[in-house]
């Protein structure tokens, strides 16, 4: 099952951004701020904060990728990936409170003693152990990982009040993250007998047909976390916020174009798709999760954002991804719609004259144990885009992008994060997870997710004349 559980090789991007604008930073005089000054909601665009560098903020994003990537079924990494930069967003934000926190809370933070000579020490530690305690909570393999990258994040700092101030920070910021999220439900394989009649999901396919008695183990006829839609959401309301139009009916003639386009163009080998379309196909496989993080950290280093607005972004983006995974899942359990591979196979049962039936009928890729539509993949890139577009202001991007690990070589020119989201929900149609309307729904629905989670969370704290 190649893009269930082994996500395809990372996206290595080759950044040459067109004119955006940023969140500015303006300077203050002072870089030792009055203890006076200490009041919840100020709005504190002062030099001290853009001194800090993003690097350990990056390195940190990176470290996290290295250890999780193709080890889980995607959504359990989208969730951990949400998980882990957003308490690293809210250790900065408990150093020096510029933006509103996610779990723990910082609207009486005292930052006396803090300057720009010092601030490396107690933010480097705060976010360095913010990562890795959650690194170590939810996915335990990666131990060995982060704990030998903050004992070198530690180990280059000098031991003062300051970097223990830093580490005590980490730590609850770690601790409310967990306890915010202490009610979730698991995200876990369970047996799925499915819909008889036409239209309604099944897993009759392979390798869901039969159990798995090997890690990662799945029962007979298998879905995987069928119920995330019920999930509270991290910056959303709730996973059917954004839910409006139904699937096409079978007898539709949208539904049969669709039916006849994803049968010839989703196929393994299929004739009738085109060298770019198996190239897009192939080349937006992987997790949204990871290829937005890597995204979003290259951005980052172009673009020279500070540590806080490094942080905020790449938070911003992951709990946009981890929501669209709530809010697609909440559709997929709401409509129950079956995949291509049931849907083609079956064609001459479903009775429709015009969807003509192929029972040898094979997507390009192993079709993941979860329903049609909306796709998730589309819903996640559109949600990554809105944020990406709604953070810089500017959908405008001029971007050479390259999948060494899976089509080593080739490069695509994405000129705008619209683009890179629209090449992102298409690449399902021509590997042969979904029909086209699912992933125009899903985009669609994941951009104005995106656009909702970035006006209403971690917003720049305004000043309290």
């Amino acid at each position: 099952m190649k893009t269930t559980f082994k996500l395809l090789g990372g996206l290595f991007v080759l950044l040459i951004l067109g004119s955006c604008e940023k969140d500015s930073i303006e300077s203050m005089e002072s870089t030792d701020l009055n203890a006076a000054e200490l009041k919840a909601g100020q709005n504190f665009n002062n030099g001290m904060i853009h001194s800090y560098s993003n690097a350990v903020v990056l390195q940190w994003s990176e470290t996290m990728s290295q250890a999780i990537d193709n080890r889980l079924p995607l959504p359990a990494e989208a969730k951990i990936y949400a998980m882990v930069t957003l308490a690293m967003h809210d250790a900065l934000n408990n150093v020096v409170p510029k933006y509103e926190t996610y779990a723990l809370d910082n609207s009486a933070v005292d930052y006396s003693g803090i300057t720009k000579k010092n601030i490396h020490s107690i933010a480097d530690a705060a976010v360095s152990q913010a990562a890795r305690d959650m690194m170590v909570q939810l996915f335990p393999p990666s131990a060995p990982a982060a704990n030998a990258k903050l004992s070198e994040v530690l180990a280059g700092i000098d031991d003062s009040e300051l970097k223990s101030r830093g580490i005590e920070i980490g730590k609850d910021a770690a601790v409310a993250m967990l306890a915010k999220r202490s009610t979730d439900f698991p995200l876990i394989f369970t047996s799925y007998l499915g819909g008889t009649e036409p239209g309604e999901f099944r897993v009759d396919f392979a390798p869901f047909v039969n159990a798995n008695p090997n890690p990662p183990f799945w029962p007979a006829l298998a879905v995987y976390a069928f119920n995330m839609g019920e999930l509270p959401g991290f910056g959303i309301l709730s996973g059917d916020q954004f839910r409006d139009e139904a699937q096409y009916p079978l007898n539709s003639a949208e539904y049969i174009a669709d039916f006849n386009e994803t049968k010839n163009l989703g196929c393994d080998a299929c004739p009738m798709r085109t060298e770019e379309q198996t190239e897009i196909g192939a080349f937006w496989i992987e997790s949204n999760s990871s290829s937005m993080n890597r995204l979003a950290r290259t951005i980052a280093e172009q673009k020279k954002l500070d540590g806080w607005e490094a942080a905020r972004l790449i938070g911003l983006v992951e709990m946009s991804i981890v929501d669209a995974y709530i809010a697609s899942f909440e559709g997929k359990a709401y409509y129950k719609f079956w995949r291509p591979v049931s849907a083609i196979r079956l064609g001459d049962f479903d009775g429709v004259e015009e969807t003509v039936g192929d029972v040898t009928w094979t997507p390009s890729f192993q079709t993941p144990p979860t329903a049609e539509y909306p796709s998730t993949h589309a819903y996640a890139g559109g949600s990554a885009a809105a944020v990406f577009k709604a953070f810089f202001n500017n959908d405008h991007v001029n971007l050479d992008v390259t999948s060494p690990y899976y089509l080593p070589g080739v490069k695509r020119r994405i000129r705008s994060f619209s683009q890179m989201s629209y090449e992102t929900a298409v690449s399902r149609i021509y590997i042969g997870y979904h029909f086209r309307h699912a992933v125009e729904v899903g985009e669609r629905q994941g951009k104005e997710l995106g656009q909702y989670v970035f006006e209403n969370n971690l917003r720049e704290i305004k000043k309290v004349e």
